[in-house]
């Protein structure tokens, strides 16, 4: 019986990256479910978190931190723990990575979620979560196989290895895998499922009947789609966007952008971004990518238009009534005007994108492969 749940996650909140947000409430709502929920999250030195949660964000003792982190969720619960890995943020790969073998630092329990597999064990492979858990779990929440062509394209030997190793990671610290949406290569032991939901604020604030305004959110990199969003606007009558977000690429983003005649206003980080954004009515992500983004997730449930590339990563999105799907800047351009013209609909499909409903989903998930594992044959690790 299932009673113990260690979740280890590759970002910690405040920083506004879904792998940080994610865990955070998954966390919170297995253990609102009366399991015993232990959550791992990084901790930077103070002297670099500023690059990480920006301005005005410094924590200097865990309990600090810890305090942020529960200011975020809904409510109190007891049976949920936070606790601390050392990591370091390395600035030219825009991620956070340990600086120890987290393996030893946890508690025993019956399932362990490495949240990002690859990313969590990159300098760390030799991990032994298997001395502390019953069952390990992966969830792969980012296309890195994306990512390396994309930034080793004239290297593409460099980007077979990264990917090769990545993947040799989650197999060999995975007894099965969760893949959060389509686009990346199956592996053995696993399935495609959504087991997150979006923050219960963007229920709370609809968005405003007389909004025009568009908008994007997430890191400034080029890897989320910013060339493709540029060179979609400049065949359109629309030469403005207001971007939320941050990240280390914003200076030639912004470059390209102004080259093109797009005017990018850039807001920062949103810390309240369910009451920050119900001034808007449409969310344009050009990424390529993305496994069901989050901020996609959010904008549905908040009630506005969702524009997107017809690709794998984003085939959960099609079946929401306000998502409008293009694949060409002729639809692209078709797709906006429909949205600039009308007003969302009402969408009751909204319902499944509650923490609720993905917890649900994640338990039945683990009930059903839990069973099938247990009239398999044991489990052999070199």
């Amino acid at each position: 019986m299932l009673k113990t749940i260690n979740i280890l996650a590759a970002a910690a909140y405040p920083w506004k990256t879904g792998t940080a947000i994610l865990a955070l409430n998954r966390a919170f709502y297995l253990a609102q479910r009366g399991l015993d929920v232990r959550l791992y999250v990084p901790w930077i030195p103070p002297d670099k978190q500023e690059l990480v949660y920006g301005h005005n964000r410094r924590f200097d003792s865990f309990k600090a931190q810890e305090d942020c982190m529960q200011s975020y969720l809904p409510g109190d619960c007891p049976s949920l723990g936070i606790e601390f890995y050392p990591a370091t943020y390395i600035y030219r790969w825009g991620s956070i990575v340990p600086t120890c073998t987290i393996s030893g630092r946890i508690r025993n329990c019956d399932w362990l979620i490495l949240e990002e597999p690859e990313h969590l064990n990159w300098k760390h492979p030799w991990n032994r979560y298997h001395k502390r858990a019953s069952r390990v779990t992966g969830i792969v929440l980012t296309n890195y196989s994306y990512y390396f062509k994309f930034r080793f394209r004239y290297r593409p030997h460099q980007a077979w290895f990264l990917n090769a190793y990545n993947r040799w990671l989650i197999r060999y610290h995975c007894d099965d895998i969760i893949l959060h949406g389509n686009g990346i290569p199956p592996l053995a032991n696993s399935q495609n499922l959504n087991t997150s939901g979006i923050h219960h604020s963007f229920f709370q604030f609809p968005i405003e009947p007389d909004s025009k305004k568009i908008y994007f959110m997430g890191k400034l990199i080029w890897e989320k789609g910013f060339r493709e969003l540029v060179d979609l606007l400049s065949t359109t009558e629309i030469r403005e966007i207001d971007i939320f977000g941050s990240g280390f690429e914003k200076e030639p983003i912004a470059a390209y952008a102004k080259s093109k005649g797009i005017s990018f206003h850039y807001k920062g980080n949103s810390v309240n971004p369910a009451e920050d954004l119900k001034g808007y009515k449409i969310f344009i992500n050009a990424s390529r990518s993305d496994l069901n983004c989050t901020t996609t997730f959010e904008a549905l449930g908040q009630g506005r238009f969702v524009i997107l590339p017809e690709v794998a990563g984003n085939d959960t999105f099609y079946q929401f009534k306000n998502c409008l799907a293009y694949s060409s800047p002729r639809e692209f351009k078709k797709q906006l005007k429909y949205a600039l013209d009308h007003f969302p609909e009402k969408d009751e499909q909204i319902n499944s994108l509650t923490w609720e409903a993905a917890t649900e989903r994640l338990l039945q998930y683990y009930e059903g492969t839990f069973s099938k594992r247990s009239v398999a044959a044991p489990h052999v690790r070199l």
